[in-house]
């Protein structure tokens, strides 16, 4: 009967694991990294902001790459959509924890099995 709940639980973990990766399968376009707002000054020596005014916004998208961050600039025509994108981005990686972790219970599922094998046949490891 353990024996049987057992191999129902490991089915039902891979069946689980199944369904996210199909989800992963279903995602929209993402990036890595996170959108920020900054405020900048234009450059137009006749603007408000280079005369102590209030400064324009930008925005950046900003990632770690290899230890440093990286950021690259992105047109306010773009900004919503790379939003879009880096929410999208949590999205695939919370599914992929998900997958990891089934797989890991997989896996501790797997030994047990092996040991209670083992050990009802009469070996011991």
């Amino acid at each position: 009967m353990v024996k049987e709940m057992r191999q129902v639980s490991v089915a039902m973990l891979e069946k689980q694991m199944q369904a996210r990766i199909a989800k992963l399968g279903q995602s929209k376009p993402f990036i890595i990294g996170s959108l920020v707002e900054s405020r900048r000054k234009c450059g137009v020596k006749s603007c408000a902001c280079a005369n102590g005014g209030e400064l324009h916004p930008a925005w950046i998208l900003t990632k770690n790459s290899g230890g440093k961050t990286k950021s690259v600039y992105v047109p306010v025509s773009m900004v919503e959509e790379v939003g879009k994108w880096t929410k999208e981005y949590k999205k695939v990686k919370e599914l992929l924890k998900e997958i990891d972790s089934f797989g890991e219970q997989i896996i501790a599922a797997s030994k047990q099995r092996k040991k209670a094998l083992a050990r009802k046949s009469g070996e011991v490891k």
